[in-house]
C-alpha cells in the first residue's frame, strides 16, 4: 500500500477493515469514537439532537442530527424549515456522516516529497506537524507579498459555504492580491450575468405557489440544481393542484420525467424556440404592452448604428403617441409608442422593440423548428399555451393590495447557461417573459434584489492589462463579474498571451477540486506544475494530488459557519452550521487556518477590518488587537444579521425565518425601480453591450491587440439575443462528428470528492458508483450496439470509453454523460475511481460575456470498443 494512503489510514487493521465497507455503519462510527474517547461499549446510551445546516451541497437544508452518545446516528431534515425552504433532505445529506466518519479522510499535514507532479505520479507524502506547515506556507506568502501580491491566488469552490468566502475575500483584500476566484463560470455564471445586464442584479425563481404554467429549460430540480429541495416539493404540490409544467431539455430528466410535457430539443437550440415564441407572440399580439412600455426601454429609439437616440443631457428618448415627437420619458404625460419606424431630424429611427421584431422577421418558422428539432405545430401550441395562461392584462388582490397577475414563468439553471453563448441563451428568456408581462407579477418569474447594482447595467471598462489572472471584467471577459474559473489555467500556462503583467507563483485551493471540474481538464492539470501548491480538504482530490502541502479541513459536521440559506419567493431567513463531533481532533478548519496566516504574516488586525466590511458588521464588529475562535464570530454575525436575535436561539433552533408580505414579494422590485416615468428601465434591449463592443475596439487598437477576435466579441455582445447564438464553434463544423454529448447531474454524486467515497451513496443501486454513455435504442440499433456494450467516445480535444446504457428518453442525434465520476486521484479507493472523467474530453468555448464555461455545446464521434 502507497505510503499517501497509509497516512489518510493511520495503519490501523480496524480502518482497514471499514475501508472494505463490510461492517454495518453503526459499528463503524461507534468503533471510531471509542478509538478515539477509548469508551467502553457499556457505556449508558445519552441521546441528544442538535440542529444544524447541511453543506454538502449548495441547497443548505436544514438538518436534525441526532447523537447517541456523542457520535452521529442519524441525519434528519429540520422539521421547522419545511414552510421555508426546505421539506426534505436527499442522499446526501442523509449519508453526510460517512464524509465525516469516513476513514480516508486527511488527518494530518502533508509535505511533498516528489517534485515531479502529475496525476500518474506518486507525490510520496510524508507527514509533518501544522507548525511547520504553517511556517512554509507563511514564508512563501512572505516573500511572494513583498514582491509582488498578485503573484498568489486563492482558489475555493464549495468551500464558499463551508466557511463563507467572505473571510477568504478579507484574507485576500489585507495580503493585496487582487485573485481571489470561486466557481460560479462552472455552474450558472451566464443565467447571472444576463439577469444582471438586464435588471441590475441577478437571482430568481418562479413564484410556484401562484404560477399555472411553467415552461423549464433544463433545470433538474429533482436532482441536484440549486433551490432543488424546495422547488421540487413545491412543484409537485402545485401540479397536484393544476399548474402545467414542460420541460424542454435533450435528455429525459426526473424532471421532465415527472412533467406533463417533455420536449426533446437540440442541445444548443434552446434559443431557437425561445425566439419562435417570441416572433408568435409579437405577430398575434399576445403582448403585455404596458410593461413593456413602462418598465423596460422597448419604447427607446434606436438609429441605423443600434444606438439609442439621446437628447443633450444623455437622456435616451422616445417617440410620444401625443406630441408625436421624441422625448425623454420624464413624465406622466407622455405615452411611448411600442413599436414603429419614426422621423426625427431628418433621419429614421425605429423603438427597440421594432429592432426585435425585425430581427425576429427575418427568421422563418419552419427552419427554426427544424433547427431545434421541435414540429412547428409544437413551438406555436407552447406559445398559445403560454400566452393564455398569462391572462395579460389581470389583476389580482392580495390582502388588500391590487398587484399585476401573470401565472406563467420560463425557469432554467444550467441548461441555458452552460454554453458558449450562455448569456444570451437566458437573455431570450428574459425577453419572452418581458413580452409577456410576467417579471415580478403574481405568479410569474420572481426578481431577487432588483436593480442593487445598477453598473451592471452600463457599458464594461474592457480594462487591460487584465488586473486579475482569471481576467474577470477585462478585455477578454468584460462582464463577468463571478470570477471565470476555468480561465486561471489558461493564464497560468500563457500569461503573455493575455498581457498579465506578472507570473502567478503560488495557489491555496480550499475545498475545491477546479481543474478536476471543468471543460478539457487534463489540460487545467498542467498549470499546477508551475506553481507552488497548498490544498485544504478533507479527502485527496486530484488537485491535492498535485499539491505541494495539503492541509485537513474540519467537514459541515464539526466546524461552525454563519450558514448561507435559499431564498425563496415570500420568506426571508438566517441559519447557522454548528459542530457536532471533531471525529479525528484536528486542531484546525478552514477559519482558523486563515486566522493563523493571517497572524503569522503580520495582517491579524488588516484581517479584521476587511472581515468587518466584507461581512458589514457595523453594530457587532470585531476589535481590533484580539483573535477570535469561529464560534465567536459567528455569534457576531449572527447578531448583525438577525438585528440582535439572541445566539441561543440560533444554538436551539439552528435558523431564524419570517413570511414577506405582499408590498416585500410583489411591489419592491421592478414595481418600485423601473415602473413609470423618470424611472430607469429594464434592458430589453441592451444598448450597453454596444458600449462594450466599443470599448473594447478602442483598447484593440490603443494596445495593438492582436489575440482578439472582433467578430466574435461583436456576435457575443449584441444587444438582442439572434439566430447565430444557437451555433456555438463545436456546431459549426461538426461533419465528423455526428453526435452532441451533453452533461448532467446525479443527485448521489454532486461534489465528486466526498461522494465518489461514500459507500452509502455508491450504494444506491448497481450502477450509482459508475456512469454511462446515456444512447437512444434506435440509434443504439443501428450502430449495432448492446446494453453495457463498451464505447469509446471521441471529440476535438481527447476521448474516454465506457459503458453504453439504452434509452428512448434521450433524442437519437445526441449522448449524454453524467459528470462527478471517473476520479484519477491515486489517493482514493479503487471504488471511488469508477466511471467516465467526461469533463476531459468536452471542449473549452467560454462565453466571451460572462466567462462561463461551454459545457454543452461539444460534439463527439462514437465507436464500439
Amino acid at each position: 500500500m502507497r505510503l499517501s494512503r497509509r497516512v489518510f489510514l493511520k495503519s490501523s487493521s480496524l480502518l482497514s477493515l471499514f475501508a472494505g465497507f463490510g461492517v454495518p455503519w453503526s459499528v463503524i462510527a461507534t468503533e471510531v469514537e471509542k478509538m478515539k474517547t477509548g469508551t467502553s461499549a457499556a457505556t449508558k446510551s445519552v441521546i441528544r439532537y442538535v440542529k444544524s445546516t447541511c453543506a454538502h451541497c449548495v441547497n443548505f437544508c436544514g438538518i436534525n442530527i441526532k447523537l447517541e452518545n456523542n457520535t452521529i446516528r442519524n441525519i434528519y431534515p429540520d422539521e421547522a424549515r419545511a414552510e421555508f425552504y426546505n421539506h426534505g433532505i436527499c442522499p446526501k445529506g442523509v449519508s453526510g456522516s460517512f464524509n465525516t466518519y469516513n476513514p480516508y479522510r486527511i488527518k494530518t499535514p502533508l509535505k511533498r516529497t516528489n517534485p515531479k507532479k502529475g496525476l500518474d505520479q506518486d507525490p510520496s507524502w510524508v507527514e509533518i506537524s501544522w507548525d511547520e506547515a504553517f511556517d512554509t506556507i507563511t514564508k512563501k506568502l512572505q516573500r511572494i507579498r513583498e514582491d509582488d501580491p498578485r503573484k498568489f491566488i486563492w482558489q475555493h469552490g464549495h468551500g464558499k459555504y463551508l466557511i463563507g468566502d467572505n473571510f477568504p475575500k478579507a484574507f485576500a483584500a489585507a495580503f493585496g492580491t487582487p485573485n481571489l476566484v470561486h466557481r460560479t463560470t462552472s455552474c450558472e455564471a451566464a443565467r447571472h450575468v444576463a439577469d444582471e445586464i438586464t435588471w441590475g442584479y441577478h437571482g430568481f425563481l418562479p413564484d410556484i405557489k401562484e404560477c399555472n404554467y411553467l415552461l423549464n429549460f433544463g433545470a433538474n430540480y429533482f436532482e441536484g440544481e440549486q433551490f432543488a429541495r424546495w422547488l421540487d416539493h413545491t412543484i409537485t404540490d402545485a401540479k397536484e393542484r393544476g399548474m402545467k409544467v414542460v420541460v424542454v431539455e435533450p435528455r429525459l430528466s426526473n424532471s421532465a420525467a415527472k412533467a406533463n410535457e417533455w420536449v426533446p430539443v437540440r442541445p444548443g437550440k434552446d434559443i431557437l424556440l425561445l425566439l419562435g415564441m417570441a416572433r408568435i407572440l409579437i405577430q398575434e399580439n399576445w403582448i403585455d404592452r404596458e410593461f413593456l412600455t413602462q418598465y423596460t426601454n422597448a419604447p427607446n429609439l434606436v438609429d441605423t448604428n443600434g444606438e439609442f437616440l439621446r437628447d443633450n443631457n444623455g437622456q435616451a428618448l422616445v417617440w410620444d403617441q401625443v406630441t408625436q415627437q421624441a422625448v425623454a420619458f420624464s413624465s406622466g404625460k407622455i405615452k411611448p409608442e411600442l413599436a414603429g419606424r419614426f422621423t426625427h431630424n431628418q433621419q429614421e429611427y425605429s423603438t427597440a422593440f421594432q429592432v426585435f421584431a425585425d430581427s425576429l422577421n427575418t427568421l422563418n418558422d419552419k427552419d427554426l423548428a427544424e433547427e431545434a428539432g421541435v414540429p412547428e405545430a409544437t413551438i406555436r401550441r407552447l406559445t398559445e399555451e403560454i400566452a393564455k395562461q398569462a391572462q395579460i392584462g389581470a389583476t389580482v388582490v392580495r390582502n388588500g393590495q391590487t398587484l399585476r397577475y401573470r401565472p406563467v414563468a420560463i425557469h432554467t439553471f444550467r441548461g441555458l447557461a452552460a454554453k458558449q453563448y450562455g448569456v444570451q441563451n437566458w437573455r431570450a428568456g428574459l425577453i419572452v417573459q418581458m413580452l409577456l408581462g410576467s417579471i415580478d407579477a403574481v405568479g410569474g418569474l420572481n426578481l431577487h434584489s432588483v436593480h442593487k447594482k445598477p453598473s451592471y447595467m452600463e457599458p464594461a471598462e474592457a480594462e487591460y492589462p487584465p488586473i486579475r489572472v482569471d481576467l474577470q471584467e477585462s478585455i477578454f471577459f468584460p462582464h463577468a463579474t463571478h470570477n471565470v474559473a476555468q480561465q486561471v489555467a489558461k493564464t497560468i500556462l500563457e500569461p503573455e498571451k493575455f498581457g498579465l503583467p506578472y507570473t502567478p507563483e503560488m495557489q491555496i485551493f480550499y475545498a475545491t477540486n477546479r481543474p478536476f471540474s471543468t471543460t478539457d481538464s487534463k489540460e487545467q492539470f498542467k498549470s499546477l506544475e508551475k506553481t507552488y501548491n497548498v490544498v485544504i480538504d478533507i479527502v485527496m482530490s486530484e488537485t491535492a494530488e498535485m499539491a505541494d502541502i495539503v492541509l485537513p479541513d474540519l467537514t459541515y459536521l464539526e466546524s461552525w459557519h454563519l450558514s448561507p440559506t435559499r431564498y425563496t419567493p415570500a420568506t426571508k431567513h438566517t441559519a447557522i452550521r454548528q459542530p457536532v463531533i471533531n471525529v479525528f481532533n484536528l486542531p484546525h478548519d478552514g477559519f482558523s487556518i486563515i486566522w493563523e496566516l493571517a497572524s503569522r504574516l503580520g495582517l491579524r488586525d488588516q484581517y479584521i477590518e476587511q472581515v468587518n466590511k466584507k461581512w458589514g458588521l457595523k453594530k457587532y464588529p470585531l476589535k481590533i488587537g484580539r483573535d477570535y475562535n469561529a464560534k465567536e464570530v459567528v455569534e457576531k454575525l449572527w447578531l448583525e444579521k438577525t438585528k440582535g436575535k439572541e445566539f441561543s436561539y440560533a444554538v436551539d433552533h439552528g435558523f431564524s425565518g419570517k413570511h414577506l408580505s405582499e408590498n416585500d414579494t410583489y411591489l419592491k422590485g421592478v414595481e418600485a425601480k423601473f415602473k413609470g416615468a423618470g424611472k430607469p428601465k429594464m434592458q430589453f434591449y441592451a444598448e450597453s453591450m454596444l458600449g462594450t463592443l466599443f470599448n473594447i475596439k478602442e483598447t484593440v487598437k490603443q494596445h495593438g491587440i492582436k489575440n482578439i477576435d472582433l467578430d466574435d466579441y461583436q456576435v457575443s455582445l449584441s444587444p438582442l439575443p439572434l439566430k447565430v447564438h444557437s451555433m456555438p464553434v463545436p456546431h459549426r463544423n461538426k461533419d465528423k462528428y455526428p453526435f452532441y454529448i451533453i452533461t448532467y447531474k446525479r443527485m448521489n454524486r454532486t461534489q465528486s470528492g466526498n461522494t465518489a467515497m461514500n459507500p452509502l451513496l455508491n450504494a444506491l443501486g448497481p450502477e450509482a458508483d459508475e456512469n454511462f454513455v446515456l444512447i437512444n435504442q434506435q440509434t443504439a440499433h443501428e450502430l449495432k450496439l448492446k446494453e453495457k456494450d463498451k464505447v469509446q467516445i471521441e471529440t476535438r480535444v481527447g476521448s474516454v470509453q465506457g459503458r453504453v446504457k439504452l434509452t428512448q428518453g434521450i433524442r437519437p442525434d445526441t449522448l449524454a454523460v453524467s459528470y462527478h465520476y471517473g476520479q484519477q486521484s491515486l489517493g482514493m479507493p479503487d471504488y471511488a475511481r469508477k466511471g467516465i472523467w467526461i469533463n476531459s474530453i468536452l471542449e473549452s468555448h467560454s462565453d466571451l460575456v460572462s466567462g462561463m464555461d461551454s459545457f454543452n455545446d461539444s460534439v463527439c464521434r462514437l465507436k464500439k470498443v
